[in-house]
């Protein structure tokens, strides 16, 4: 197992946005559009220097279809079309003015900052063969706002990197370092899943919704990247809290417990209870310790 200390000072600084996350709580599902993935234009310029304009390309392509295919298989949103979207998004930021799609009730735009595609050659003559290494590397933004008023909900910067190697002779040595294995795809794959689910965190927040003896169940399923064997802590909400400076109000969250997922199915997920100091029913879960892929 590893701890991901990094994801979870990025989800306090989510306690600012709680209003707007802890508001979701019945009256049906919401709607949201996903606009067009971008990347920014420093990084597209990159990889053509590089010679490997392919691959961003690709990320970007299959990043529109994997989110959106993991926002759907959340069940929480109705989805709408975005072609109206991209066309108010892109004369927003023409005229520098506040993006508004009143048409759904969230706006989720996502841009990669940040693709690498590095691959690394040790050539071993006595032996005929030829170490290869390559790893790909992507970062990316996700933004959601509220469609109405553009206010912005969260922000979230998820980064992943995975990583081959293999051993060729030396009649395979030459290979373009391009689009087409799959590294490329699982780097997208992770990427899109993750920034889908921390999208949908900023206003569903994962939550406990019965308890019995020392099982609670969770509404996430097994489409939402919910793991056996991961540790989340439990959170309920306590007083209201104003910010002297800005007067903004944020939610105190108090710490009530810790679960372990043993369970995961198409409609939710069941943990066993470790630490309990008052877990209820509607309190808050969120991931402090995940599982590697290998470990499922």
């Amino acid at each position: 197992m590893k701890l991901y200390r990094p994801l979870l000072a990025l989800l306090a600084l989510g306690v600012a946005f709680t209003p707007f996350a802890t508001a979701q709580t019945g009256g049906g599902k919401k709607s949201i559009v996903i606009t067009k993935i971008t990347s920014t234009e420093a990084v597209a310029k990159r990889m053509c220097a590089q010679g490997v304009s392919l691959s961003i390309e690709q990320v970007l392509q299959a990043l529109d279809s994997q989110v959106y295919d993991s926002i759907v298989n959340t069940r929480r949103f109705d989805v709408y079309d975005r072609s109206d979207a991209d066309a108010l998004l892109e004369e927003a930021g023409a005229t520098g003015g506040t993006f508004i799609f009143s048409k759904a009730d969230y706006v989720l735009t996502i841009r990669v900052d940040s693709f690498n595609d590095r691959q690394e050659t040790r050539t071993f003559a006595s032996l005929g063969k030829t170490m290869m290494q390559r790893s790909v590397e992507a970062s990316a933004v996700a933004k959601v706002m509220v469609g109405s008023t553009g206010l912005v909900v969260g922000t979230a910067n998820i980064n992943v990197k995975v990583r081959d190697s293999e051993a060729r002779s030396k009649n395979t040595v030459d290979r373009v370092g391009e689009a087409s294995d799959d590294l490329i795809n699982q780097a997208t794959r992770e990427l899109a899943k993750k920034l889908a689910l921390r999208s949908v965190d900023f206003i569903y927040p994962a939550r406990v919704i019965a308890k019995r003896d020392q099982v609670v169940t969770i509404n996430r399923n097994d489409q939402s990247g919910i793991k056996v064997g991961q540790v989340w802590e439990v959170m309920i909400m306590g007083d209201d809290l104003v910010d002297p400076d800005t007067g903004d109000v944020m939610h105190e969250e108090v710490y009530v417990g810790k679960v372990k997922v043993t369970r995961v199915t198409p409609q939710y997920s069941q943990a066993e209870i470790v630490e309990d100091t008052g877990i209820d029913r509607g309190a808050v879960v969120r991931l402090i310790e995940d599982v590697d892929d290998s470990e499922d």
